[in-house]
């Protein structure tokens, strides 16, 4: 049997690379989570849109008001979210915000509520295949600062803090909710631990703006993701985010 040797144990065989008849992309990218949400983020736009397919997804060039950027999504959970970022860190992106929902941990964040993920609990199983030094993933401080001087464009009140990623929103146990609780996790969602950290360790600038879709903080489920207070504050959200004039510096 032919002996293979390798060169370094951590080579991969498939790399996220840039087609040869793909053009790059803008330096900052808002990634989408959920196609609803994709589809509020260009009610709002006037802007000249060019549409082009990425993969699995769609990836738009996006000119607003002076301002250029990108949009792609929906990617929905971890492992679908990083696949897209590979690629779109491959095509250029410097700085990715994902863009999304969770569910409140805490009592005093409501339905259509703005959490602003300074960190990430990780329960999910891509961040695993990204080793870092530090087991918490941090949003970059670049980021943290454009996405502030949004809500101070639309005048919007948001919590900051650590949240909690999970691949498997069916066992959200009562358990695990009381604890996390406990420890001032604001928030669970499906993608930020696995962002953040692929950021870290392919050295770009990401970050996210999440929206309050439900509240499991009494240990009993209230749901709001598609009701008007969640539709509006969406809604609200990307126009802070893409409407304004400020770009990532």
């Amino acid at each position: 049997m032919k002996q293979i040797h390798f060169l370094n144990e951590e080579s991969v065989i498939i790399e996220p690379r840039r087609g040869k008849t793909e053009s790059n992309i803008e330096d900052t990218v808002f990634l989408f989570f959920l196609p609803t949400d994709l589809k509020i983020a260009f009610s709002i736009l006037s802007g000249k849109q060019k549409k082009r397919r990425i993969d699995f997804t769609e990836l738009y060039e996006v000119s607003q008001d002076g301002k250029r950027f990108s949009i792609a999504g929906p990617a929905m959970g971890a492992p679908i979210a990083v696949i897209l970022m590979e690629r779109l860190i491959a095509l250029g992106a410097k700085n990715i915000i994902g863009v999304g929902s969770c569910g409140s941990l805490q009592e005093n964040i409501h339905v259509g509520d703005y959490i602003i993920p300074a960190e990430a609990v990780v329960e999910e199983g891509t961040s695993q295949h990204y080793p870092l030094d530090d087991s918490t993933p941090k949003a970059s401080e670049k980021i943290i600062g454009f996405l502030k001087s949004c809500c101070h464009f639309k005048g919007l009140t948001f919590t900051m803090g650590k949240v909690w990623t999970t691949d498997a929103p069916f066992r959200e146990t009562l358990k695990k909710i009381f604890a996390y609780k406990n420890q001032n996790v604001l928030g669970v969602e499906m993608e930020m631990s696995a962002l953040l950290t692929v950021g870290a360790f392919r050295g770009i600038d990401v970050g996210g703006f999440l929206v309050v879709s439900d509240e499991l903080s009494t240990l009993k489920w209230k749901p709001g993701f598609g009701g008007d207070r969640y539709t509006s504050a969406m809604k609200t959200a990307c126009e802070a985010l893409l409407l304004n004039t400020k770009t990532i510096d």
